[in-house]
């Protein structure tokens, strides 16, 4: 994610409406870092309106996750914090509400609220995600990173003999960066005139072949520009896949023609994409999004787990904690669903499970393991991949948590 929110999160104050595609890794920083003394409302909501066009369904159950949040803080009846917590709750719900709401935009409704002061965060994706209301210590933010992880950016090209458009798609939503128009040079003159060869019955000419030959290299000069832009653009804005589309003629000729540093991340795409309208364009390109993430997290998970005990990856808790500590992580995949335990030490250090550090003084318990876990990857600029799952599957014997290291 390179691109940037339009200024930090703010520290107090309403913020309505962000771009979640301009979320970068500073802003998901700033975000994890946030915490109240009253504790930080969590909503996420799925605002699809294709199978429930006026979200009937979806407010009903946001209402009914939000009155139990309420009657849980409500047992609490002796506590001044409590009755705290339940005004504020109050005072939030019309804002929590409007999640629910079909006139907004985007499938995907999120919002992050500060039970002590009036900052709040709201986020759009055009992606959506399942429904959640969670109040903890700071914000709950691995459904968020699931989503951005799976729809970090990829560039779309579509080809054709008239022109090649350049796009992006970023988080279900898909925008034209570049216009190529391919520009035909008619030849000055071609020599006219019959000669043999041919198969029986056809014959050959110079202009023909003359023309032949022209349209080779005229298409060749094409495809040079387009893969020469589109590795520019791969480049500057981060792209780690790229889809290409240009039926028989074009996609095969124009994947030949990326630099082989960058062919690994071009993908051939069988179907025509030119001509669909962008709605329907936009679901296409994000049906294959979805397909290459479950591949690669597939391919991401084999990879750790092959990749134990040969010094570049690390596997199990104890592991990555200590390769965190270290600054060591390149790529963290752990299992959203499971509740890591730890401690953390006197000097900031995490420790997996009952481990302690080298002073052999026990840390800190730290109930919220997970978060440290997250916040120390973001601040160490490693890549997160939260995996449902991971814990059930080939990454079982290490609770679903592992890493790619850097050395």
């Amino acid at each position: 994610m390179s691109a940037q929110l339009e200024g930090p999160v703010q520290r107090s104050g309403w913020r309505t409406e962000a771009a979640i595609g301009r979320l970068d890794a500073d802003g998901l920083w700033d975000l994890s870092q946030r915490t109240d003394p009253l504790g930080v409302l969590s909503v996420y909501v799925n605002a699809d309106p294709r199978q429930d066009p006026s979200l009937h369904a979806v407010a009903i159950d946001l209402r009914n996750r939000f009155r139990e949040l309420q009657r849980r803080l409500a047992e609490d009846v002796g506590s001044d914090q409590s009755r705290e917590m339940t005004a504020a709750l109050k005072r939030l719900w019309p804002r929590i509400e409007s999640l629910a709401s079909p006139r907004a935009s985007g499938r995907g409704h999120i919002a992050f609220a500060a039970l002590g002061s009036d900052w709040l965060l709201q986020l759009e994706s055009a992606m959506p995600v399942a429904n959640r209301v969670v109040l903890d210590d700071g914000p709950f933010i691995h459904p968020l990173l699931e989503l951005l992880d799976e729809g970090r950016a990829a560039g779309v090209v579509l080809i054709s003999a008239e022109e090649a458009r350049l796009l992006e798609w970023r988080v279900g939503s898909l925008q034209t960066l570049r216009r190529i128009e391919q520009q035909y040079v008619e030849a000055p003159h071609e020599r006219a005139g019959q000669i043999g060869g041919g198969p029986e019955g056809q014959f050959h000419t110079p202009m023909r072949e003359q023309r032949r030959a022209r349209e080779r290299d005229q298409m060749q000069r094409f495809l040079g520009q387009v893969t020469e832009v589109a590795a520019e653009l791969a480049d500057d804005r981060g792209w780690e896949r790229i889809l290409i589309s240009g039926a028989e003629r074009w996609t095969e000729p124009t994947v030949a023609r990326f630099p082989k540093a960058l062919r690994h991340r071009v993908f051939a795409d069988p179907r025509v994409l030119n001509g669909l309208d962008n709605g329907a364009l936009t679901a296409a390109v994000t049906e294959w999004a979805h397909q290459q993430h479950t591949e690669r997290v597939t391919q991401l998970l084999g990879q750790v787990r092959d990749a134990a005990g040969s010094g570049v990856a690390a596997v199990g808790l104890s592991e990555v904690t200590a390769a965190l500590n270290a600054g060591r992580i390149a790529h963290l995949v752990y299992d959203p669903q499971v509740r890591y335990l730890g401690t953390v030490g006197a000097n900031g250090a995490l420790y997996g499970g009952d481990e302690f550090g080298p002073d052999g003084h026990p840390g800190t318990p730290e109930p919220r393991l997970t978060e440290r876990l997250v916040e120390r990857a973001l601040k160490t600029g490693a890549r997160i991949s939260p995996v449902e799952g991971a814990a059930n599957g080939v990454l079982r014997d290490a609770a679903g948590v592992a890493a790619l290291l850097r050395w």
